[in-house]
């Protein structure tokens, strides 16, 4: 029953990192598009935020969660941890940054840590799919 500290400390600043980075670079590439006013581009950017930073956490905290918690004991637990460090990471990148406490924000850290707990799930899983054919081998 050990958590991964480790993985843990290099893989929740790598998540937020990513999942800034994926909203980060939303503005960028409808301009590049082209299509409409600035001011439309700016609010169409507005509008999918709230959709891809919540999804976009859930992702990236499943994967780093199924990396922190693969080949190691309490893969769910490692997983948890892994979001919730993540959720208070991005709770505290929003507070210092002045938005306002709202249903998106919870939303978007609770995403967070289900995402870290069914990567967690994942790697247990195939774990111990893995030690099923070997366990029957024994005689």
């Amino acid at each position: 029953m050990s958590l991964r500290i480790r993985r843990l400390a290099i893989a929740a600043p790598l998540a937020e990192g990513v999942a800034v980075a994926m909203l980060t670079a939303l503005l960028p590439a409808l301009l590049a598009s082209g299509r409409g006013t600035l001011v439309y581009q700016i609010m169409a950017a507005q509008r999918l935020a709230l959709w891809v930073g919540p999804i976009g956490g859930f992702l990236v905290c499943a994967l780093a969660g199924w990396w922190v918690a693969r080949l190691g004991p309490d893969a769910e637990r490692n997983g948890l941890a892994l979001g919730i460090i993540v959720a208070v990471l991005d709770l505290a990148l929003l507070t210092l940054s002045g938005a306002p406490f709202g249903a998106l924000m919870v939303l978007s850290a609770i995403g967070r840590v289900a995402g870290g707990y069914a990567g967690g799930w994942w790697a247990g899983r195939r774990l111990s799919a893995l030690a099923v054919p070997l366990a029957a081998r024994t005689p």
